[in-house]
């Protein structure tokens, strides 16, 4: 926004929290946010408009002000502003939670939809933009990408859009993660009714039978498509849909999930991944950072043909029990931490070659059983153009 004079920038943390603003402080909030990419002495309708949205429907809450800017800032008519101060759905008890519903309302139905999910997310609950993106992606929130777009590409689009309309907010404690205001997350619950199934205690909740046998089912079904155990190496709980407060090993028949897309079991006390677990064709993620007792791995984890993140950050497994066989035919792989180079057919280092998708950072160990110039090279670690961090053991 350009108007003449210092406009005040107000952080999120310092007036989200309030409950009563005076109508200068409100109007600044929505202005800021209404007018941020557009010259405010060009809109006068627009302003007379807005001022009269402040008054009449913000009535000095920071959070409805802030979210009614948000929405309006992409809506460039007149008619646009009057429909939302005129909208059926105020009435005289409308507060906060009316001005939230509107902007809710008004998002695309792919965003509606990633929205509703995040009922699954607890209060106060810090996340990171590609925790959430991948839960989108396990669920099928995320639309097909056209022009060989990535999908976690376009879920960080949608990701920022909902941030930008003011869903998700920077973590006051850590700006690399996001958290949901109380009042965000009642309306995810409430838009998303009885779609979402949420333990938020465990050990509270452990004594209630009819909860964990809808939790158990849930499980058992051939439809669930992510599964998370608690991340022990965050001390702290975890979104997710089991019933476990404590894993040290998985059973066989987790391999009659067909449908399963997500898997972590981060931080657990697993010594082993049962052969079964590849034959989960449709797993996308497999997480099993910080599992320090891990010793090791199925034979031939290239039959997880769909996976596309594999993070082992943590893991060290024994020398006797090298890498799988065949990782090279994960061609959709994106997320590769750990890779420890064998001698054998299967685990050479040239099972890199074909991964041109990887990005971030890779951890490349046992070099010692590279066997000479060509094996090195057959890696193409060159043309991965989106690795930004190589470490070499």
């Amino acid at each position: 926004m350009r108007e003449g004079g210092v406009v005040k920038q107000m952080g999120m943390d310092e007036y989200l929290n309030l409950k009563n603003l005076s109508y200068d402080d409100c109007w600044l909030i929505f202005a800021q946010l209404a007018f941020e990419n557009r010259n405010i002495m060009e809109c006068s309708e627009l302003v007379s408009i807005g001022k009269n949205i402040v008054e009449n429907r913000c009535r000095g809450l920071p959070l409805a002000a802030r979210a009614l800017g948000s929405l309006l800032c992409c809506k460039q008519e007149e008619h646009e502003w009057k429909e939302i101060l005129n909208s059926n759905i105020w009435n005289e008890e409308s507060g906060i939670l009316t001005a939230l519903k509107l902007s809710y309302l008004n998002l695309p139905v792919h965003l509606k939809r990633c929205f509703s999910y995040c009922a699954i997310i607890p209060k106060d609950y810090e996340f990171m933009e590609e925790e959430l993106v991948l839960l989108w992606m396990a669920e099928g929130l995320i639309e097909q990408p056209k022009g060989g777009e990535q999908m976690e590409d376009l879920g960080c689009k949608y990701f920022h859009e909902l941030v930008s309309r003011s869903f998700f907010q920077p973590s006051c404690g850590n700006k690399l993660k996001f958290i949901m205001h109380d009042l965000i997350n009642d309306l995810a619950q409430d838009v998303a009714g009885d779609k979402c199934f949420r333990l938020e205690n465990n050990l509270e909740y452990g004594r209630h039978n009819k909860i964990f046998e809808k939790a158990r089912v849930t499980m058992e079904s051939n439809n669930l498509k992510f599964l998370m155990m608690p991340n022990a190496y965050e001390h702290s709980y975890s979104f997710c849909h089991n019933v476990f407060t404590s894993v040290d090993e998985l059973p066989d028949s987790i391999g009659d999930l067909k449908h399963l897309r997500y898997l972590d079991v981060s931080g657990s006390r697993i010594t082993r991944l049962p052969d079964t677990v590849i034959t989960l064709y449709n797993l996308q993620v497999l997480f099993l950072k910080f599992c320090h007792q891990l010793q090791k791995l199925p034979l031939n984890m290239g039959r997880l043909v769909n996976l596309r993140h594999f993070d082992m950050t943590g893991v060290h497994i024994p020398s006797s029990e090298e890498m799988s066989l065949h990782i090279g035919k994960l061609i959709n792989l994106q997320t590769l931490s750990n890779f420890m180079v064998g001698k054998d057919c299967g685990r050479k280092i040239g099972e890199l070659k074909n991964l041109s998708h990887i990005r971030g950072a890779i951890h490349i160990s046992r070099l010692e059983n590279v066997s000479g110039v060509k094996d090195a090279r057959d890696a193409n670690l060159i043309s991965k153009e989106e690795l930004k961090e190589l470490s070499l053991e």
